[in-house]
């Protein structure tokens, strides 16, 4: 392993790998077909790409998600290291020739979506290619079980056919046995050698807290604790409204989301990096990448999807092996909307057909038509249109996306916003000469938060209903304040991008799939309820209930998070309530006393007292007659 530990220091500048990467390395080595159940954190694409390095071709990587990687490329071209990718809407010669590059340009890495193996032309090309290793990454997508099956992902399986000789990796952070069995047999990997990390993270001290005051919660978390933390919320409106409620408390904090270009989001990545900030407010989307070895709090103010996300966002604290924490915070209020919203969004066949048939109705797709066709597009227009639910359409066009009749180019985002760039002083001194125009701008700063400092996701449709003018008025009004030079606004047709995978057969596309929905269903009710017990469970040990899912089982409680520190803490006042009732009895021994009189002589709390008094009361040891109390 002389040559695997070189490349490490060269390229990742480390000494030594983490167990067990240095076995998984050298069974792929060996040539042997190899799981890997490595959790968040556990280094599992080294696990590829040293071994690739150290043969001859290429390593041909499959991934289901195009951020995922265009990361993974990026991070191996800053390294020094040959890599290139089929993601994104790219042409048949553009296709031809990163397949060429490959071939002929010393590439050591070639990713691709699943899909791609779909098409018989590229499949030819890249059985062509000198391929050394085929890499599975998100191996949970194979299996019907798993918490985000593909279909598409069993196209995988067929490669053992060209390549029987050659090994293959599957890499995964969340498999139980039943998903781990699942993806063996659709990969058809040849007795593999199977790798498992223990999902017990010591270090982490989970925490689960329902309030109204999650703010006031975060706020005292953040400050008893003041290193580097990740606070997780919903949605891009909520990461900039928390980072100025906690920049406004004196925790320096910033944003960050999806809607980001890559230059702000490396730029504010880096001041967490270099702790120029405390707290990185973020949806999801920070995450990928990210390795900082003394995050101290993950925070999460909303649900989270499921354990395997959770547990994946809740990993990046404590890498360095220090104590830290794991903290979901939320109110009654919003778990139940959660709740609401998840039932809402179930989708079924009949309501799956009719979006799809309504989509490709709406683009003048005729039938047996479409294939390989681009349709710019947006969500909320389509909705409006056909008088649909946005939430469950959208999840109905990520159900086709999943099953590859459609590939979205990104997710869906409304766009159309509004960023105020000059002073609030001049925009009210313009607004005082325009006062017409106020109403609009009072409404927009009113309903809309950090208009002063991002763009900001703006729906002018409730605006016009809201202050009774007319949308295309108030296009001509905002655009009138972006000449002026107040504000920057965009207000584009569509939202995303959506590639037709197959040509238009309704009743039959949409059959094939629906084999699928049903078990999917059943999965994500069953991942929702394991999530809510998690969240709502006040009796189990929260890093148990986590580790029997992944089907560890343990009879320990972690003694850290916040079920056994509750459970300790009324042990302690069990305790407490005894010795004051020895103490009590003790004084009633000698004398009848008030309660004035024994709160003299034991100090406590007048409500402390009188709950133990009542207590020792039903317990019949003692009797009261309205003014004193005795012994029985």
């Amino acid at each position: 392993m002389f040559e695997a530990q070189h490349l490490l220091r060269k390229y990742w500048n480390h000494d030594s790998f983490r167990n067990p990467q240095e076995a998984i390395i050298q069974s792929v080595l060996d040539k042997k077909d190899t799981f890997a159940l490595l959790p968040t954190g556990g280094g599992k694409s080294i696990c590829f790409q040293i071994p690739a390095l150290l043969s001859e071709g290429v390593c041909l990587v499959i991934s289901p998600l195009i951020a995922l990687i265009e990361d993974q490329v990026n991070n191996l071209k800053q390294r020094g290291i040959k890599a290139t990718s089929l993601a994104g809407s790219l042409s048949t010669e553009q296709i031809s020739n990163v397949i060429d590059n490959c071939q002929f340009g010393n590439y050591k890495f070639l990713y691709l979506s699943p899909e791609r193996l779909k098409q018989d032309w590229i499949l030819e090309r890249i059985t062509n290619l000198p391929i050394n290793l085929i890499a599975i990454d998100e191996a949970h997508c194979v299996s019907q079980w798993g918490h985000d099956f593909r279909p598409s992902y069993l196209e995988i399986g067929k490669l053992k056919d060209f390549f029987p000789e050659i090994p293959f990796i599957a890499l995964t952070a969340s498999a139980n046995e039943r998903v781990k069995i699942d993806i063996i047999n659709s990969l058809k990997l040849d007795n593999p050698n199977v790798f498992k990390k223990s999902f017990k993270r010591k270090e982490i001290a989970y925490g689960v807290y329902i309030s109204d005051n999650s703010e006031f919660l975060l706020h005292k978390i953040l400050t008893k604790q003041p290193e580097t933390a990740v606070v997780y919320v919903r949605n891009r409106r909520m990461t900039v409204e928390i980072s100025n409620i906690l920049q406004n408390l004196g925790i320096k904090a910033d944003f960050f989301h999806g809607g980001l270009n890559s230059k702000e989001k490396k730029q504010k990545l880096e001041k967490w990096l270099n702790e120029d900030i405390q707290v990185m407010v973020s949806t999801n989307a920070f995450g990928m990448g990210i390795d900082k070895g003394n995050v101290k709090n993950v925070i999460h103010l909303q649900l989270p999807e499921n354990i395997e996300s959770y547990y994946q966002e809740a990993g990046r604290a404590g890498r360095n092996g220090e104590k830290s924490f794991a903290t979901i915070l939320i109110s009654q209020s919003n778990l139940e909307k959660y709740k609401t919203q998840f039932h809402d969004s179930i989708i079924n066949k009949e309501f799956l057909l009719l979006v799809y048939k309504k989509f490709v109705n709406y683009n003048q797709i005729a039938y047996g038509e479409g294939f390989e066709k681009i349709i710019d597009f947006n969500l909320k227009t389509f909705c409006e249109k056909f008088n649909l639910p946005v939430n469950k359409t959208y999840q109905a066009f990520q159900f086709l996306d999943r099953q590859g009749i459609f590939t979205l180019s990104q997710n869906f985002s409304y766009k159309t916003y509004i960023q105020f760039i000059v002073s609030n002083d001049e925009i009210l001194d313009y607004m005082n000469s325009n006062p017409f125009e106020e109403k609009l701008f009072i409404h927009i700063i009113h309903n809309y938060r950090g208009t002063n400092e991002i763009e900001t996701n703006i729906d002018l449709r409730q605006i016009a209903r809201k202050i009774n003018l007319p949308e295309n008025k108030i296009i001509e009004i905002i655009n009138s304040w972006q000449n002026k030079g107040l504000c920057t606004f965009s207000n584009l047709d569509n939202d995303t991008t959506i590639v037709l995978n197959e040509i238009r057969e309704d009743e039959i596309t949409i059959n094939r799939a629906v084999k699928y929905l049903q078990q999917q269903n059943k999965i994500k009710l069953e991942q929702f309820e394991v999530m809510l017990n998690y969240v709502e469970n006040k009796d189990v040990c929260k890093s148990r209930l986590i580790l029997e899912y992944f089907d560890e089982t343990t009879s320990e409680d972690c003694k850290t998070c916040s079920v056994c520190t509750a459970k300790r803490k009324e042990k302690q006042v069990a305790f407490s309530k005894e010795n004051f009732k020895t103490k009590i009895i003790e004084i009633l021994t000698e004398s009848e006393v008030d309660s004035h009189q024994i709160q003299n002589q034991i100090n406590l709390p007048s409500h402390l007292l009188i709950e133990i008094l009542n207590e020792l009361i039903d317990e019949e040891k003692i009797t009261y007659n309205n003014i004193k109390y005795k012994l029985k």
